[in-house]
């Protein structure tokens, strides 16, 4: 720190600094990795609790903050194709999913309320061959990208 006539001059070298002239109070707080996301999701608002349609495709997510994001994927759905995508990267990610189990009936009703943006294609067989299609297409882009 150096003086002159015209007041106080600060040589910073490095690193990221402010400097409060008129702060009372100052707090930095350093978490590792493993307490990252714990700090985060305590300073985070409240999530709303799961709705019934969500909680019945819960059986075939494991965690429920993948849920939410699936959730907010198949609301931005306008047609059935988008849905088959969505419900390709579900079974790529999700081990109780398999390409039989996302072709069942049981299966794709539990979509239904979960895509208020698909107008038209909404029945279950047309929904049945947009996410098979998709993930034919999935399974062979996997295939390529491993050659």
């Amino acid at each position: 720190m150096e003086e002159d006539k015209n007041g106080i001059t600060f040589n910073i070298y490095g690193g990221s600094n402010q400097i409060l002239p008129n702060a009372t109070k100052a707090e930095q707080h350093f978490y590792g990795d493993q307490f990252a996301k714990e700090a985060l999701r305590q300073g985070a608002p409240d999530e709303a609790p799961l709705t019934p349609d969500e909680r019945r495709l819960l059986v075939y997510v494991e965690q429920e903050e993948s849920l939410r994001n699936y959730v907010a994927s198949l609301a931005a759905c306008r047609t059935a194709a988008d849905v088959g995508q969505v419900v390709a990267l579900m079974c790529e990610n999700e081990s109780r999913l398999d390409n039989e189990r996302i072709a069942t009936k049981a299966f794709i009703e539990t979509l239904l309320p979960l895509i208020p943006g698909v107008g038209k294609g909404r029945g279950v067989d047309n929904l049945r061959i947009q996410i098979a299609n998709a993930w034919q297409e999935r399974k062979r882009a996997l295939k390529n990208c491993l050659r």
